[in-house]
């Protein structure tokens, strides 16, 4: 902003964007992933989070977040016979990928286009499951499986 003695950094306008209670929750179990459900409502109290806007009983919806952020977590060990998908979904498209590393270029490059995407890690059967639902409920969404040895590649 022009001020008296030239330019100078405007003066902030409001407060930053408070995360959500499950984002907060995801965020602590990212720094903190040994912590229990009760370790969890503890710090949300702590942090004056306003536990009374969860639809449901609270430790049960918190529980419920916390067993999909460890199944997902791709740093979570796996049995050895499970495959693992990872999903990329922005705009019309979902891109599905054997690696973490391609799915990541892939969302890379998403971003370098200005389109926002989501990238997630599921298992074979839940990524059955996923694109039986994607094709009844969106068809007209390109989905590419990018993976090694898939015929066709797009549907």
């Amino acid at each position: 902003m022009p001020g008296p003695d030239g330019s100078q950094p405007a003066e902030p306008i409001g407060a930053p964007a408070r995360l959500t209670m499950r984002q907060a929750v995801q965020q602590s179990w990212l720094i903190h992933p040994e912590w229990t459900v009760s370790d969890h409502l503890a710090w949300l109290d702590g942090e004056g989070y306003d536990t009374d806007d969860v639809t449901g009983h609270l430790a049960e919806v918190i529980g419920r977040w916390l067993a999909e952020y460890r199944r997902t977590d791709p740093r979570s060990p796996r049995p050895a016979d499970e495959t693992r998908v990872y999903v990329v979904a922005g705009g019309d498209m979902v891109a599905v990928f054997d690696s973490a590393e391609a799915a990541d270029l892939m969302a890379v490059t998403m971003g370098c286009v200005n389109l926002a995407s989501v990238t997630r890690c599921l298992t074979e059967e839940q990524w059955q499951q996923a694109h039986a639902v994607l094709r009844a409920q969106q068809p007209h969404i390109t989905v590419t499986d990018a993976r090694p040895g898939r015929a066709a590649g797009t549907s």
